[in-house]
This record gives C-alpha cells, structure tokens and sequence, in this order.
C-alpha cells in the first residue's frame, strides 16, 4: 500500500510551533470581509446583501460543482445558465441573448485557481447595470492583472480550506458585509486530528493503513453534496489560530511549480485553458481529459493517487442537455492533487501513476 495523495491539501503537525504571519492574504485583513465556515453559506449571505431577493435572476455557468447554484436557489434567486467558451470565459454574444429585465448580476467562477478577466466583466457589468460575483472558492491567493481574484466585484467568495488543510472555513468580501457569525465555540480537534492523519498519511504507508479502521466510503449523493446546511454555524473556535500560521502567500508560487512539474509530464492530456499556468494562477488542481474517468479513478487509486472526479452530476435546475460544453467537461474532467505539500517524488509518482492507468 502506498502513501495518499489527495487534492485536498493536509495540514502539516508542525503547524502549531510555527509563528503567526505578520499579516494575512486578502480578503482577511479587509474591513469588509466576513469568516463563515462554508463557502455556500457566504454566497447565501452575500447575495442578501447585495439587496438581491426572490424574483432575481443571475447569469451562472453552466459548468459548476452545484452547492453554489443551491445556495441561490435558496436565497430566492432564479439562474439563467451560460455554457462558456473554451477558454471558460463567458460568450458575450450567449449572454446577451440571456439578459432580461430581472437579470441583476453576473455569476464569474475562477475554475482551479485560474483567473478569468475579471476587468472586462467589470466593465461588461458596469455598461448594463449589473452587478458582478466572483466565485474564488478554487482560486484564493490568485491575482488577475496585479490585482488578487475577488477584488473587482460587488461580491467575492473564497473557500479557505480548498488551499490551506483547513478542516473548513470560507470568505466573504463585500461593500456591505452581513454581521460577523462569531466562532463555534468547540475547537474542532477531531476534524484538526484527521487534517493531520492525511497529511501523515501522504508520506507514510504505514499510517495510511494504519487509518483504513477509520475510513469510510460512501455512495456520492448529490443532494447531499449540494445541501446549503445552516448558513448561520459558524467556523471552528481554533481556524483563525491556524490560518495566522498557515496561510502563506508563497503557497500559490509552489502550486504553480507543482502544476508546471506535472504539466511537463501530462501536458498532452491536459485541456483548454490548463494547458498553460499563468504567474497569476494558483491552482487548486491539475486537470486531465480522459474520455474513461469511471475506470481510471480506481486504477490511480492502486497507487495511492486519490483524483477528484470533477464535477459530473450538475445541480438538477440544469437543463444540462442544452450546454454540450459543459457536459463534455463532466464527462471527461479529472483533477489530480497539486497543493504545496507535495514532494517532488510526489508530483513523480502522479505522473507515473497517470501514465500507467491511461495507457
């Protein structure tokens, strides 16, 4: 049995000895900015705050993971779904023909870490009364032109987990931010104990066997996996203790060397627009395109390669036969791991576990 490795980023032991950073990324020091313990629970809030309400609509891609279309739905907005242009850009021509008298906002997600032109959709939503919503739930750390993801628009959400081994914990930045939501008074150990196990787990198969008691497989149920939760829980008492000695920006830097690493092994398999890493990028994972993902999870899997299968049930208020880009995508996307706590024998033993399964 070989050591895991998984897209989630662990959470180093050592976290605890190490000193708080002299100032954290953005959004966390803004004034406006607001921690709540899921990313969902921050758009719920932050389209509230927006003034947004039933009857509402919002352009969203059609291309999504579904908790974010959920947490809309049930803040009373309605979606008007676009399919992107290969890039993952939104088609200006396909959204004009979607604008009506209640469309109030447009809906930009960052995919893995990799920034869309944030200033052109500014400057689209400025020309025609819109507001804009940035989705970085993949893509903290990320900056466009200078300027970090999220700091263009009415509102931007950020998953912090997705980039620190955090067990949960997201952002809001926002003109108007809701109240704070406090912290949950109950440090969370146990979800901080299994942090740590992964990242043992990474380096040591005798801990990732050691942990197979613990570990359990479920049958993935969408509703589940798209649910809104309690918008009002709050993020564990100890997140701010760890995100003050763990949120170094310098992570985006050893993400982009991990991805062009792999990039010079898998480059072939890699689709439009992965295929190249921008210094602006921060990439929550490396995406492949492989036209039989159901068999070659399990196949990365017998090396200790745990893929993400990206994104393959869309939220059910998907028309999803009337976007064949985004269902292509679905069909055919996987991510493999990429954070900064890989080793370079790491990134090797993906490539050479990709290779073996694909061909």
């Amino acid at each position: 049995m070989r050591p895991r490795l998984s897209v989630w980023p662990p959470l180093p032991p050592n976290v605890y000895l190490r000193r708080p950073l002299p100032s954290l990324p953005f959004p966390l020091e803004e004034a406006n900015c607001r921690v709540v313990a899921w990313a969902r629970h921050a758009i719920w809030h932050g389209v509230k705050g927006l003034g947004l309400g039933p009857g509402d609509e919002v352009l969203v891609p059609a291309w999504h993971h579904g908790s974010e279309v959920e947490a809309l739905l049930r803040a009373g907005l309605r979606c008007r779904f676009y399919d992107s242009t290969a890039r993952l850009e939104p088609d200006p021509a396909e959204l004009e023909g979607l604008l009506a008298p209640r469309v109030r906002a447009l809906y930009l997600t960052h995919s893995l870490g990799f920034p869309r032109d944030s200033r052109h959709w500014r400057e689209w939503c400025d020309a025609r009364g819109l507001l804009l919503i940035e989705d970085a739930a993949q893509a903290w750390l990320a900056t466009c032109e200078g300027r970090p993801v999220g700091s263009l628009g009415d509102l931007a959400v950020f998953c912090l987990y997705k980039t620190f081994g955090l067990p949960e914990g997201a952002a809001l930045v926002q003109g108007s931010p809701p109240e704070p939501v406090g912290l949950d008074p109950r440090t969370g150990i146990g979800p901080l104990a299994r942090q740590h196990a992964m990242w043992c787990a990474g380096r040591s198969s005798v801990v990732y066997a050691a942990t197979a008691p613990f570990r359990r497989t479920a049958r993935y149920e969408p509703e589940l996996d798209f649910a809104l939760r309690d918008p009002s829980s709050p993020p564990w008492a100890t997140t701010p203790f760890v995100l003050r000695r763990i949120s170094d920006p310098a992570a985006a830097d050893l993400r982009r060397d991990n991805y062009r690493l792999l990039l010079s092994r898998l480059g072939e398999l890699v689709p439009e627009p992965f295929h190249d890493v921008t210094d602006g990028a921060s990439p929550f994972a490396f995406p492949i395109e492989v036209e039989a993902k159901g068999s070659l999870l399990p196949r990365l899997r017998a090396w200790g390669v745990h893929g993400l299968d990206l994104w393959s049930v869309p939220h059910p208020s998907l028309a999803h036969e009337r976007f064949p880009g985004a269902a292509r995508r679905r069909a055919t996307t996987v991510g493999l791991p990429v954070h900064q706590e890989l080793r370079t024998s790491d990134l090797e033993r993906i490539a050479t576990a990709v290779r073996d399964a694909v061909h």
